[in-house]
């Protein structure tokens, strides 16, 4: 190689012209993880699936895709901001404070909705038929409770029901406990009076005696809102736009799936969860009309709205393209 032609290789790398080397390799290992519950169903058919892999083959990449699961989004927030971390998943709000804190230098953005499903709040305590009637007795389990969706929920209710200055007035009454383990807490009659989770945790505990329904949180929100999503930071996908296209194009597989044939769906995710509540159980849920498995988002602005205005989120957003990614910007979300 001639001297002018080193001297134009090494200005070309300097100004990032030539992605050759280390700067064209896409990452070896493509990191994701999930939480608990059928919110997660699209992850969980890829992984069960391997459609993942499936479209990184097509893009020509032999990227090994390590899976991971995790109880709140706040330790998945930390694995991806340390870069240990490709795509986390969690619900609406978590997604909306680190996009707010990312603005302007890592700018994290959600890649599309995972679904959108209610929410309850439930108790257990004879005497709480509202949220009007909870007391410095009562103790609400949540998991990531402080920065969750249910928790932004809550506060949207309380909003509503006492004033914009009362919003945080059940924030004394939270504890921290994934779904799991605060379905369990709430059962055992001791502590906790109360459980804002999911499905299918929330109609577990729904079946037994003595407890009830006091919030849905769609009564919030107006009508049907996502609940979760997945994201990730933009140097991701500037960095690795084969993988990040090829995780998008398995997740409209799974989509596309799981809509067609519930029932297969169904299988494929109590045969990864093992949820106790087989595979009849997760087919009414996913039968329900309230619940949508879909990549649209929907209702998300009602909830950045609220947190912008409480202070939670800081940027201003015009529209919920704002904090979602390209590739589902065609969609009719709201």
């Amino acid at each position: 190689m001639t001297v002018t032609r080193w001297i134009f290789v090494l200005v070309s790398l300097m100004l990032g012209v030539l992605p050759i080397g280390r700067a064209a390799a896409e990452v070896a290992e493509f990191r994701v993880a999930m939480q608990y519950g059928i919110g997660y169903l699209p992850l969980a058919i890829m992984k069960q699936s391997q459609l993942i892999e499936k479209h990184l083959k097509v893009a020509g990449l032999n990227s090994k895709v390590v899976w991971s699961q995790l109880s709140s989004a706040q330790p998945m927030n930390d694995a991806l901001l340390s870069g240990n971390l490709h795509i986390a998943s969690g619900g609406s709000a978590p997604l909306l404070i680190i996009w707010g804190r990312t603005h302007g230098s890592l700018n994290v953005k959600a890649v599309a909705a995972l679904a959108s499903m209610p929410m309850y709040l439930v108790s257990n305590n004879p005497k709480v038929h509202s949220i009007k009637d909870l007391t410095d007795s009562d103790r609400i389990s949540m998991a990531g409770a402080g920065q969750s969706i249910q928790t932004i929920i809550l506060q949207m209710a309380a909003a509503r029901e006492f004033g914009d200055a009362n919003y945080n007035r059940f924030s004394t009454l939270y504890r921290n406990l994934s779904h799991p383990d605060g379905l369990a807490a709430f059962l055992s009659g001791k502590e906790i009076t109360a459980y804002f989770s999911s499905p299918p945790f929330q109609y577990r505990a729904l079946e037994h005696p003595g407890v009830r329904r006091i919030l849905n949180s769609y009564d919030v929100t107006g009508g049907p809102a996502t609940f979760l999503v997945a994201w990730a930071t933009t140097r991701f996908r500037d960095e690795n736009p084969k993988t990040f296209r090829a995780f998008v194009d398995a997740w409209r597989e799974a989509e596309t799936f799981i809509n067609k044939d519930k029932r297969a769906a169904a299988e494929l995710y109590v045969k990864e969860s093992g949820d106790k509540s087989g595979v009849e159980g997760i087919l009414k849920m996913l039968n329900d009309p309230e619940i949508r498995i879909t990549m649209t988002p929907e209702n998300i602005m009602k909830i950045y709205q609220f947190m912008n205005k409480v202070g939670t989120v800081k940027p201003k957003a015009g529209s919920w393209r704002d904090f979602f990614f390209p590739e589902v910007h065609n969609l009719p979300g709201s």
